[in-house]
């Protein structure tokens, strides 16, 4: 099974997501050791703000375009069109974000839905041109926009604020290369038309997966949205959480990059679910027992001033672990365009923890927070994973 797991495919695109996931890490745990904990704490705050807002402005293209998309047209321009609409999105919304006082993160939320990790860009790379060079294109992005944001930081002391500075230099560059993208397809007006029609059909289902990947992400960040609004000293404390569960998130490299490279295996045979859930759990368990041991490392040398989470970051890595075991069955349902199930767990489950986290922070507060994480994404999982045996119980017939 191990020979299995270490594939090639699956080490080099698998390589570009550790390595961009690494330079992420170094960027943050400078800024943990660098700046005061309320700089760092606003930093960590910007950063999550900016990567649930993307979600909203990519409006489930990404996973669109990785799910649905099978011939080389069809790739082509539901890139064009996904893209598009997020421009005409974002002006239809960028006086909704002045009225709230929230126009300067126009551009970092279309940067990132457009062309930062997860966004759409890599994943028509990744369908179109494969998993190598989706990796070489991850890496080189990532290189550029976190050795801004450590220049930034600390050279030009922009502190909490990088994660949004970074982003308006990098934009203009990423839209020209765009530009030249689009050029190079030599894509033809009547296919553009019969596309749209298509299109145009899907962006209900589009929709739901908007809900959905803002469900699925605010499952990660309900917890320092929860601590903002009801923690006194909210960015210190925010600061404490998100050191916690920077370690832990580095489990879901783990399904992440396996699930997106078999992604088209698993369009084509529903029942290679299980092969692909036996490889992520076998490395999850490999992996947990690392980061305990890389978490004890850092508490007891460099950030000992973060040795008051290790409870938390016990409770949060259980977390992780149950996370690290849905998006298979997520994704499957997804690629069975069984969208509005989807939706429905994922919005349910999000109710359920944001409620959960308000009640359980009055008693515990950040431990409080982190349990109803726990218990919420425990709840999804089992519910996603009943739904997912039912329809396989029929394939399987």
């Amino acid at each position: 099974m191990l020979n299995v797991i270490f594939q090639k495919k699956y080490i080099i695109y698998g390589s570009s997501i550790i390595a961009t996931r690494a330079l992420e890490y170094v960027v943050l745990f400078f800024a943990a050791s660098y700046l005061a904990k309320e700089e760092y704490g606003e930093l960590e705050y910007y950063k999550k703000v900016i990567e649930v807002g993307s979600s909203l402005f990519a409006f489930g293209f990404p996973a669109l375009i990785l799910s649905y998309t099978k011939s080389k047209d069809s790739k082509q321009y539901f890139f064009l069109l996904g893209s598009i609409f997020v421009v005409v999105l974002t002006l239809l919304l960028w006086p909704v974000l002045g009225f709230f006082h929230l126009a300067f993160l126009t551009i970092p939320f279309v940067f990132y839905a457009l062309f930062f990790n997860g966004g759409i860009m890599q994943s028509f790379l990744l369908v179109s041109k494969g998993s190598n060079y989706a990796s070489y294109y991850k890496i080189i992005v990532s290189i550029l926009f976190y050795a801004i944001i450590y220049v930034s930081i600390r050279y030009f002391e922009v502190s909490g604020m990088a994660y949004v500075v970074v982003n308006y230099i990098l934009f203009p560059v990423s839209l020209l290369h765009l530009f030249v993208l689009f050029v190079k397809q030599k894509l033809l007006l009547y296919k553009i038309k019969r596309y749209w029609r298509l299109f145009k059909k899907l962006l209900l289902n589009s929709l739901t997966l908007v809900v959905s990947n803002f469900a699925n992400l605010m499952f990660l960040y309900t917890d320092i949205f929860i601590i903002k609004y009801l923690a006194e000293n909210a960015n210190v404390v925010i600061a404490d959480y998100s050191f916690a569960l920077n370690i832990a998130n580095a489990l879901m490299l783990i399904p992440i990059t396996l699930v997106q490279v078999d992604i088209e295996k698993l369009k084509t045979n529903f029942l290679y679910m299980y092969t692909l859930q036996k490889k992520i759990s076998i490395l999850l368990v490999i992996a947990t027992g690392f980061l305990i041991i890389v978490f004890y490392i850092l508490t007891g040398t460099l950030y000992q001033d973060f040795q008051n989470v290790t409870t938390l970051f016990f409770i949060i890595l259980a977390a992780k672990i149950i996370q690290g075991l849905t998006p298979v069955r997520g994704t499957l349902l997804v690629i069975q365009k069984r969208f509005r199930l989807n939706l429905y767990l994922n919005i349910a489950a999000l109710l359920f923890n944001i409620v959960l986290s308000y009640v359980l922070f009055q008693f515990y507060e950040i431990i409080g927070v982190a349990v109803a994480s726990f218990i919420s994404l425990l709840i999804r999982y089992f519910l996603i994973r009943f739904y997912v045996e039912k329809q396989m119980k029929t394939l399987k017939k």
